[in-house]
């Protein structure tokens, strides 16, 4: 079995309802998304998306929703924050039903609308709708993941044991750093980076501890934390520990053990054997981030898959990254 555990999609025809509950900071993401839609149909024609995936032989698909969608990118009223997740959420569900189950989605929460109906539309989208977890940005306009009034979150995705699919976003204020903005360099060398921090937070901030049946996937290997993993351990030795703010009582390896590491980080073998050198094969998933990429996904769906089996791993380790290890967190 083959599932491919990090990819992109939308809802096309909520754009117009989403811009007008959202209002003009919304509207403004939806025109920006049109354009993508009209570049990758991919993102929004399941005729296709299945088409493409019977050509590379990948059996299931997760998807998520495109960042730029992603209710937590603006800020709303509660009652309107809910409103859009509760949109976004059927609209999500609905992908599954239409492709038989071939795609499964993850859901959004607007973090705005928590404490007004969100954590009960967490257990609606998870539970009734049958959605495979929830969508976090790496930080919420600039409040950190692991921000006191986020708990309940993750509390909540902890006792439904929800997944949560991390994804990076860019940094609040570009013009801090507006050197980082040229060349596409934000997203591919700051979006990993936004990913160590949040993890990095998670971990130090003891909710990975606190909320032992988090499951968390993150993007991109787990961005820099394979690489320097040994400068972590050194760095956070235990006389050093009030720098975390917390006193850990578990090993930071086995804390960072328990996040997953999707495998979109291009054709490279040995990104992927340094990342499982460290961390091993359990909690590795392949993932490609189609329909992004060259062909709309093609050359990826094509590659990705490929560069695991090329690894030299244990015929159950390979088959554990190309689907197992999927199938049994998405209990596909």
């Amino acid at each position: 079995m083959i599932v491919d555990s990090h990819s992109h999609i939308l809802v096309g025809r909520d754009m117009d309802a989403l811009a007008e509950i959202g209002g003009p900071a919304m509207g403004k993401i939806t025109e920006f998304v049109r354009g993508i839609i009209k570049e990758k149909p991919q993102t929004t024609d399941l005729n296709l998306r299945l088409a493409q995936l019977d050509k590379f032989g990948i059996d299931y698909q997760l998807a998520t929703l495109m960042p730029s969608l992603n209710p937590n990118n603006v800020s709303l009223e509660p009652e309107n924050a809910l409103k859009i997740s509760k949109l976004i959420n059927d609209g999500m569900a609905s992908i599954t039903r239409e492709t038989g189950g071939r795609i499964v989605c993850t859901g959004n929460i607007s973090m705005e609308a928590l404490n007004s109906g969100g954590l009960d539309e967490m257990e609606r989208a998870f539970k009734d709708l049958g959605l495979r977890g929830f969508g976090m940005p790496t930080h919420v306009r600039g409040k950190p993941v692991d921000a006191p009034e986020f708990r309940p979150f993750w509390a909540k995705a902890s006792e439904m044991g929800a997944p949560v699919y991390l994804h990076p976003v860019d940094p609040i204020n570009k013009k801090d750093r507006s050197y980082e903005a040229d060349f596409d360099l934000i997203h591919v060398f700051g979006w990993p980076f936004e990913t160590t921090l949040a993890m990095c937070r998670l971990v130090f901030s003891g909710i990975m501890e606190e909320y032992d049946n988090l499951e968390i996937v993150t993007h991109h290997l787990g961005g820099m934390v394979p690489y320097y993993w040994a400068r972590i351990e050194e760095c956070y030795i235990p006389q050093f520990e009030p720098k975390t703010g917390v006193r850990l009582k578990r090993p930071l390896k086995e804390l960072f053990s328990k996040f997953y590491f999707d495998t979109v980080i291009g054709d490279n073998p040995g990104a992927l054997r340094c990342a499982y050198e460290i961390f091993g094969g359990d909690h590795f998933l392949l993932g490609t981030d189609a329909p992004f990429g060259p062909g709309n996904g093609d050359v990826i769906l094509e590659s990705y898959p490929r560069v695991i089996r090329e690894l030299g791993l244990s015929e159950k380790e390979t088959a554990g990254i190309l689907g197992e290890n999927a199938r049994r967190l998405l209990k596909i």
